[in-house]
């Protein structure tokens, strides 16, 4: 397990004092993939470098498994480090290695018997899938590549934690993808505990179990990350979810409903792994006295769930609307309760405090 406990951390920048990071407090778990994010200048690449040490906390702790890591003796500290992986966006592979050396050099550097370090390089080289590029120089590959070789060169000392920062920034859609996969692949079968930084929530939404989202050195929001992206509460947040769940009205339909002097309200209903939205629609038609009218509709697959957000318009007499909501309510659908913002096309809570009036919904 990371912990964090009421961590700040504070540079000195020209005289002045910049608070990176403002009394964070964290736990991940171990074998999560926990996804931090934020925009630059957040915090997250100095939250990341307190667990390795490379940066000291002004105040506060980080736990490593139960131990201070700011508390260790020199020696103690470099144990604990060889157990800590590190990936970057640019790779930092040595021009002069080839793909081989890359990947041996911390064993090298541990003074590993070279038979030994053959035996683990070739097993890393097969695991990342670059087994026919061990002489290879890394000018010779492709961005992709060289990013297998910085995971490999990680792995190479067996950690327990893998911690990676914006390595996905550099690449194409498609190797991305790829690189995801294999962290993935690394916690599944490693069973390695992986922290992801990013700016990208696309990233969040193909790897993560769980996120924080960081903004001005503080956690603003943090939780499993299917109820983060359904429900996101802060701003940063929900612009974040928006990136990849968006949940914009049309201009067109927005000023038809503006102009609507029927009764009405607008409902944004949350469903999970389930096939239900068209039958309950279907079924608050027949059995109440209203009319439904879909503004927006939204399917996303989150860690191989699937995230239905469904905007829509219940037209009809408030005791009906009443009855059709608790209806809602009985089949366990999350729905809030939200209106048209005056100047801009788009739906926003009439309350950022409102829940959704279900915290469940059908697994």
């Amino acid at each position: 397990m990371i912990e964090f406990k009421n961590v700040s951390k504070e540079f000195e920048v020209k005289d002045k004092k910049v608070q990176a990071l403002k009394d964070v407090t964290l736990k991940i778990e171990k074998g999560d993939i926990y996804g931090i994010i934020g925009f630059s200048g957040a915090g997250k690449s100095t939250l990341l470098r307190v667990i390795n040490a490379l940066e000291k906390p002004t105040a506060g702790e980080v736990l490593i498994d139960g131990e201070d890591i700011n508390k260790l003796s020199a020696k103690a500290l470099r144990a604990k480090r060889k157990q800590i992986g590190m990936i970057f966006q640019q790779f930092n592979l040595l021009e002069t290695k080839t793909v081989y050396e890359n990947v041996a050099l911390p064993l090298k550097l541990n003074k590993v018997p070279k038979n030994q370090i053959r035996k683990k390089v070739e097993e890393i080289l097969e695991f990342v899938e670059l087994s026919d590029k061990r002489d290879v120089y890394p000018s010779k590959l492709s961005g992709g590549q060289k990013q297998r070789v910085g995971i490999a060169r990680a792995l190479a000392t067996n950690p327990s934690i893998l911690l990676s920062d914006e390595a996905t920034s550099a690449l194409d859609p498609k190797t991305t993808t790829a690189i995801l996969q294999l962290l993935k692949k690394i916690n599944r079968e490693l069973h390695i505990t992986i922290v992801l930084i990013t700016h990208e929530m696309n990233v969040i939404q193909s790897v993560c179990n769980h996120v924080a989202v960081m903004e001005n050195g503080e956690i603003v929001e943090k939780g499993d990350v299917i109820d983060v992206f359904s429900e996101p509460k802060e701003i940063i947040t929900k612009n974040f979810v928006k990136t990849v769940i968006p949940d914009s009205v049309p201009d067109k339909l927005i000023q038809s409903i503006q102009s609507d002097t029927r009764n009405y309200k607008i409902l944004r209903l949350k469903f999970l792994d389930s096939d239900s939205t068209e039958s309950v629609l279907a079924a608050i038609n027949k059995r109440y006295d209203v009319e439904t009218n879909i503004l927006f509709a939204n399917i996303s697959e989150i860690q191989e769930s699937i995230l239905g957000i469904i905007i829509v318009q219940i037209i009809g007499s408030s005791a009906e609307i009443v009855k059709a909501q608790s209806y809602l309510k009985s089949q366990k659908v999350g729905y809030q309760e939200v209106g048209l913002g005056e100047t801009q096309a788009q739906l926003y809570a009439q309350d950022p405090s409102d829940a959704y009036v279900t915290d469940t919904v059908p697994a």
